[in-house]
């Protein structure tokens, strides 16, 4: 497994543990099922997915101890930047 898929398996593991939170479980839940779709995809074995695997597992440290609104918002635009560029030309095998 890369360094990508590394991060973004630690990061998706700090969701699960978030799920715990009433809050914001379903907006957890939904960003898991996007990121599941993209784990094993091209972007994360290669060092492409690398920046947006830290990013997303910075953000999610930063959600365990602060569990807020301002923080679920970068976590949900970083998946959505995830979603956006492994999809992307170029960035899948053919």
């Amino acid at each position: 497994m890369g360094r990508a898929q590394d991060l973004l398996e630690k990061a998706m593991g700090n969701m699960n543990t978030l799920l715990e939170n009433q809050e914001f479980n379903g907006r957890f839940k939904s960003g898991l099922e996007k990121l599941e779709l993209q784990k094993d995809k091209f972007f994360f074995q290669s060092l492409a997915g690398l920046p947006s695997a830290n990013k997303l597992f910075k953000a999610t440290e930063k959600m365990i101890p602060e569990c807020n609104e301002s923080n679920m918002l970068e976590i949900e635009k970083i998946i959505q930047e995830i979603d956006d560029k492994a999809d992307a030309p170029g960035t899948v095998l053919t």
